[in-house]
């Protein structure tokens, strides 16, 4: 289904059931003019409205590619789809009341008087019958604007699957090759670790090593091996969860990219206007919830007024069938009737009442959707600025830390320190080496939870390394 579509069919949705007017009061939430955050970003353009392909900003041909597959594949968006189909079936039901409804019969019959009177005669008849409510009190507009409303509703539903889609996508791509870059540091520091133990073991063929101090280096040697199948792991996990996302079986499956560094950051727009919260298909899915609502509403109030009915009835009898369809054999009927409920046990009063109060738990339901959403985007904004700044920290305490061991290792090979020392100083490199990977991959993980956040991305930027 293209997105002209979806767009048709939920703007058709709103002012279908718009027409009937207004039965509650709206709820009133109140947003502030921008979200907070100390994100030293780019500053907003007049009309900011994110852009609905925002991952091209990560400047990635092959991401571009896999959620191209995803969008394409995905079992849960072709569910959704179905959805879709399914209420505008129930639309085309709900629609079916405002028009009249036709029908035609036929009849032949045959009976033997022989005993009496000696014969036996036939009879014949076709006819049309039309039948058509008068919807005065507007029972089944609203039906039929409540349904409409449903199909936007299950339209935005499809676009909150599309969203969570492809941001899992770009997780998964994401950390798959962080795994590949930790295995990557990891390999480079056991090689590392390796060679002083080399080293080691020969200094303590000529006597000038301890026995603890090659027992010790041993240990780390086989501490950093065994952190690197975990990370393998990780790497593939990641890759079968994304083959999953492209709808594809996970044996075999790889990408090309070697390395999180070959993909640029989105970089972060500064004050961000609350009203682009309000795009959000999640929140159009509440608010058309409660359209709906009221619609259910106004249709179980017209129950309890009077109903019209008119009935038309038209056809041909006649005795011989090659005669029915002559003049003479004409017939019609038209009638109208009227239906009023006068005691019911209370039920339409209670089915009011039920839709009454469904309206206003839905109306609660929504502005607390709101507030949920508002949380979302500043945890969002407020974990993408602070990841920046964490990165930097631990770029800078890696650069200290590995400044350290190599003086460490000076100093041993001058034999003015212990090896004691070195071997701290190589687990400080090896933590902060995976530290500065990990909050790489955060700061990727926190621009994607904010573009989920808003429902989009943003516009006109470039990216930036």
């Amino acid at each position: 289904m293209s997105l002209s579509r979806i767009a048709a069919l939920a703007v058709a949705g709103t002012v279908s059931a718009c027409s009937l007017g207004p039965f509650f009061d709206a709820p009133k939430v109140e947003a502030p003019a921008a979200f907070e955050a100390t994100v030293e970003g780019i500053p907003a353009a007049g009309n900011v409205w994110p852009s609905a392909d925002w991952w091209r900003g990560f400047g990635s041909v092959e991401l571009d590619g896999l959620i191209a597959q995803a969008k394409e594949n995905n079992y849960d968006l072709r569910a959704a789809i179905r959805r879709i189909d399914a209420a505008e079936a129930q639309v085309r039901i709900a629609r079916a009341a405002l028009f009249p409804s036709l029908g035609a019969s036929g009849s032949g019959a045959r009976s033997d008087r022989a005993a009496t009177r000696g014969g036996a005669a036939n009879s014949w008849q076709v006819g049309l019958q039309a039948s058509y409510q008068v919807d005065l009190f507007g029972a089944n507009r609203a039906s039929a604007g409540a349904a409409q409303l449903r199909l936007a509703g299950s339209v935005y539903d499809r676009e909150t699957v599309a969203i969570t889609v492809v941001a899992d996508v770009a997780r998964a791509y994401f950390q798959a090759l962080s795994a590949r870059d930790r295995r990557g540091i990891a390999e480079d520091l056991l090689a590392n670790a390796q060679s002083i133990l080399e080293l080691l073991e020969r200094t303590q063929a000529v006597g000038t090593t301890s026995a603890l101090e090659v027992a010790q280096q041993r240990s780390a040697v086989a501490s950093q091996r065994a952190a690197i199948p975990g990370l393998i792991l990780a790497e593939r996990q990641s890759l079968a969860a994304l083959a999953v996302l492209l709808g594809r079986n996970p044996q075999g499956f790889t990408v090309a990219t070697p390395s999180l560094d070959d993909i640029a950051l989105l970089p972060i727009t500064a004050g961000l206007p609350s009203e682009l919260l309000f795009r959000r298909p999640d929140l159009k899915r509440a608010e058309t919830d409660l359209l709906a609502a009221e619609r259910d509403t106004q249709s179980a109030r017209a129950q309890r007024f009077p109903i019209i009915n008119l009935t038309a009835e038209g056809g041909f009898a006649n005795q011989a069938l090659g005669s029915l369809l002559s003049s003479g054999s004409w017939l019609y009927s038209i009638a109208a009737s009227l239906t009023a409920p006068i005691f019911q046990g209370g039920r339409l009063e209670a089915q009011e009442d039920f839709n009454a109060a469904r309206y206003r738990e839905l109306a609660e339901i929504y502005q607390q959707a709101v507030l949920f959403a508002f949380q979302d985007v500043q945890n969002a904004l407020d974990a993408a600025d602070q990841s920046r700044r964490e990165y930097e920290l631990r770029r800078e305490a890696f650069a200290q830390a590995r400044e350290a061991y190599r003086l460490a290792e000076l100093r041993y090979r001058a034999g003015t320190a212990t090896f004691l020392t070195v071997l701290q100083a190589q687990q400080s490199v090896f933590q902060a080496a995976d530290s500065v990977l990990q909050t790489r991959l955060d700061q990727f993980n926190f621009t994607v939870d904010l573009y989920t956040a808003l429902g989009g991305g943003w516009p006109g930027y470039a990216a930036t390394p």
